[in-house]
């Protein structure tokens, strides 16, 4: 590592005169290290600050990085073995790869992930200072930052009634069912067990509990009492009573959604299985494309499912939750608590009322004063 002393006074003569050259301290040297050795150290480095979910989407978002930097999508040799040698130009050229088939959200996401992670190598004299600011992160336009996309009363209210038909209380039917009709995150979904149930009540309690792998996304703030209509507290205890694979986790828990492998089914499961049964050929609706499910590429493993581009993410079944609540006249505030998510946030991420709407629902309240 270079010293940091002060630079040796250097005697020079110009037209006859002396001056003296202050000159200043060399640069530190930097350390050879390769993007994926950096990428854990700074991994290692937010654990702990961090949620453990978060963690994880900060490796997820940087990989591709990585995986670009070591040229493992075309086989080719490495981009960037040693990071001391990353340029701009790289980063434009990543930019450029990265961009292809992601919207420019996502993207934006991706290259604000990657400047963070830069000034971290700053910090561990693994680049330039200067290298952080030559990332180009897009900026959004107004809204531009706000998804489009939600599931509709219409076709949540078909795949209930598909499923209480054909698969009434078995694991999808009660994971679709609670997620709709509480709007809550697929993690607070993740984080139930049996014991969180109350059939007599008709509620769910969701209770943050990182000492036994099960997190809620606000922490302790978002311990709550979620109440259920009576049909939804019918499926889930038949379900407990009929069709749950009896199981405890490593903590002596049991978890509402176990895995047939014991345990409780991690989120990525639950997940996979929201993006499935939203499939409109899994619930007995014609293929927009007009696609045979025996031919189809989409159809066949979870993976074939994920791709099909006729679902719906988990996060956009909590979304049109929220706006059929807000649709029927629930006040946001009631809306806030149940869903754990501010009004704010309500209002720019996840209320997909037209103005005319909005406008209805102001009027009545108005009226009433």
């Amino acid at each position: 590592m270079a010293s940091h002393r002060m630079a040796p006074v250097v005697m020079s003569l110009v037209r006859g005169r002396a001056f003296v050259d202050f000159r200043s301290p060399p640069m530190s040297t930097l350390d050879p290290i390769t993007p994926r050795e950096a990428l854990e150290m700074y991994c290692n480095d937010i654990d702990g600050e961090l949620s453990p979910n978060s963690v994880q989407a900060k490796r997820y978002q940087l990989g591709f990085f990585v995986d670009w930097c070591e040229g493992a999508d075309n086989d080719e040799t490495a981009r960037v073995e040693n990071l001391n040698e990353i340029t701009g130009r790289d980063f434009t050229r990543f930019k450029n790869w990265r961009s292809d088939g992601i919207n420019k959200v996502t993207l934006r996401t991706n290259l604000s992930a990657l400047r963070t992670f830069m000034r971290f190598c700053v910090s561990i004299d693994a680049v330039d200072p200067s290298i952080p600011e030559k990332i180009n992160v897009p900026t959004l336009d107004y809204g531009e930052n706000e998804r489009e996309t939600f599931l509709s009363h219409e076709r949540a209210t078909t795949i209930r009634a598909y499923l209480r038909k054909f698969q009434y209380a078995s694991l999808k039917h009660v994971l679709f069912t609670l997620q709709w009709h509480t709007g809550v995150r697929m993690s607070a979904l993740h984080s139930l067990d049996v014991e969180d149930f109350d059939y007599e009540q008709e509620t769910i309690r969701l209770r943050h509990r990182p000492d036994t792998d099960t997190r809620l996304k606000n922490g302790e703030a978002g311990n709550r009492l979620v109440t259920i209509d009576t049909e939804t507290a019918a499926v889930v205890d038949d379900y407990i009573e009929h069709k749950r694979t009896p199981a405890t986790d490593e903590y002596g828990r049991h978890p509402l959604f176990s895995s047939s492998k014991g345990g409780r089914m991690s989120k990525s499961h639950l997940n996979k299985h929201m993006y499935r049964l939203t499939v409109p050929c899994e619930y007995g609706q014609p293929c927009p494309a007009d696609k045979d499910p025996q031919d189809c590429e989409y159809a066949g493993t979870f993976r074939d499912f994920i791709k099909c581009p006729h679902n719906v993410r988990p996060h956009d079944v909590r979304r049109g939750s929220i706006t059929h609540w807000l649709r029927n006249d629930v006040p946001e505030k009631a809306v806030s608590d149940r869903m754990d998510v501010s009004v704010k946030t309500i209002d720019k991420h996840y209320d997909k009322r037209s103005e005319d709407e909005r406008a209805e629902v102001r009027r009545q309240y108005l009226n009433e004063v």
